[in-house]
């Protein structure tokens, strides 16, 4: 009985070649024909994706630009130097097409743009005062769920730590899903883009913030990669598994939007500030231990999400949970995701700086259904080292 709520996007296209409906929606937004920004980065742009998309625009008479300077996992001042490269240029509209990085940075730009006299420092000290330009998201990657959710994850170079700033005003517009954007995926990518989506899921479903909502697309999400995640990665060409892995991601950050990441993320956003491990390793890298050190918390849980999914007790198990455990453990290591702190040049000295880090991230930690303090926290860091 207790009251929860949540926020999702205005509208969402899903389904193969629903990326064409784009010009559709923006002469529904921009009846004049206006300026529009298409945003990505290097990597994305090289498919041609994004410049499809933005001759597809240019023919219904619109002024396009095509920005693919956006870094990956950016510093705070990568979006100020952008915004202020951008601020005079007048875009009615944003299209952001690529993975969490340019959606994250397509949102914060949406706010920095209207309001021309903020920063993300700004905004990380007030908040978000207003709705910005309207944004539409174009995901090439079945992970982050950004599209859905109102946050932006943003690193910050003195405190070598990434933060995320929260606002309904940057819930996106518009979505489309569309599994032919994710065909050209990297397996490697797939792979950890994908654990991450699996980690809002259950990030959300154990947290103290869950609710009957998240709830219900965090089994249903789950069951998803659990079905879709290895096929996606062996064979980058299954659309129906590159589906199957759109909707599941987007489920995720539905949850995002109204339950909330855990320890998980807590202890990966140290390890993405200070030494630029990719977010969705590093989610994937914790995934297992944090959970095994919260299962003794959320037995009925992950039993609950065993039995959804399809997972039998095995021999030797006590129970469910633990089946559960071993079968994500099982998926991580056929994932071929790095299993070592080390292999990224991380050593026993500075685990007690990341503990210090991890421990800032109070929003986090705070909704983990098992306290988690320093002794814990760095216990689970160096069982990774």
């Amino acid at each position: 009985m207790e009251a929860f709520s949540f926020h999702s996007p205005r509208q969402v296209f899903i389904g193969k070649g629903e990326v064409e409906r784009i010009p559709e929606i923006l002469l529904r937004e921009c009846p004049k024909r206006g300026r529009i920004l298409v945003l990505t980065d290097q990597g994305v742009v090289a498919s041609g994706g994004p410049q499809r998309i933005v001759n597809r625009i240019a023919t219904e008479g619109f002024t396009v630009e095509l920005v693919d300077s956006v870094p990956r996992e950016p510093y705070s001042k990568d979006v100020d130097e952008l915004s202020a490269q951008l601020r005079d240029k007048g875009f009615e509209f944003i299209v952001g097409v690529g993975g969490g990085s340019v959606l994250d940075t397509a949102k914060l730009l949406s706010i920095l743009l209207s309001k021309k006299t903020e920063t993300v420092g700004t905004l990380l000290e007030k908040g978000v005062p207003a709705r910005g330009i309207p944004t539409l998201m174009v995901p090439t990657t079945a992970g982050t769920g950004s599209e859905a959710t109102p946050n932006a994850i943003v690193a910050l170079r003195d405190k070598q730590l990434k933060v995320g700033i929260v606002s309904p005003f940057l819930v996106p517009s518009y979505v489309v899903l569309d599994p032919d954007t994710t065909v050209g995926l990297p397996p490697a990518l797939t792979a950890s883009t994908g654990l991450d989506a699996l980690c809002h899921l259950l990030e959300c479903y154990i947290s103290k913030k869950a609710n009957p909502f998240s709830d219900l697309l965090a089994l249903e999400g789950m069951r998803l990669v659990f079905s879709s995640l290895r096929k996606a990665f062996t064979d980058g060409s299954d659309l129906e598994a590159r589906y199957t892995m759109l909707l599941a991601s987007f489920y995720g950050g539905l949850c995002i939007a109204s339950s909330s990441t855990t320890a998980v993320h807590a202890l990966s956003y140290p390890l993405g500030g200070a030494y630029r491990i990719p977010h969705g390793v590093a989610n994937a890298m914790l995934l297992v231990p944090v959970m095994e050190f919260n299962r003794d918390s959320v037995v009925e849980k992950l039993t609950e999400a065993a039995v959804r999914i399809g997972i039998r007790q095995g021999p030797g198990d006590s129970d469910l949970s633990v089946s559960f455990l071993r079968s994500l453990s099982n998926l991580v290591q056929d994932l071929k995701i790095p299993s070592r702190l080390g292999e990224f040049g991380i050593q026993k000295t500075v685990i007690p700086e990341l503990t210090e880090r991890a421990l800032q991230v109070t929003r986090l930690l705070s909704n983990n259904p098992k306290l988690m303090g320093r002794e814990e926290i760095q216990s689970i860091y160096e069982r990774i080292l």
